[in-house]
């Protein structure tokens, strides 16, 4: 991995998941997940909300590492740090 910049708005989420919190997203209908591409995140076990945008910026730049225990083949509930 690329040494990148971290937006500060991922730095508390990311302090989290160093401490052992998992990163969750789960597909909602509210107006806010729907501007996010239909998720919602938050970690685990705290339950506390991630912002779209860190939550997003985690993923795609492969910060958190898929765990696999979605519905569908392919997808992910959770991710944990890579």
């Amino acid at each position: 991995m690329e040494t990148q910049k971290i937006p500060h708005y991922v730095k508390p989420t990311l302090g989290r998941l160093h401490g052992g919190a998992i990163l969750a997203r789960e597909v909602s209908l509210t107006e806010e997940a729907i501007k996010g591409g239909g998720f919602v995140y938050f970690t685990l076990p705290d339950g506390k909300s991630v912002g779209l945008a860190s939550g997003r910026w985690l993923i795609e730049h492969g910060y958190v590492c898929p765990h696999g225990d979605d519905l569908f083949p392919g997808g992910s509930q959770t991710y944990r740090l890579a």
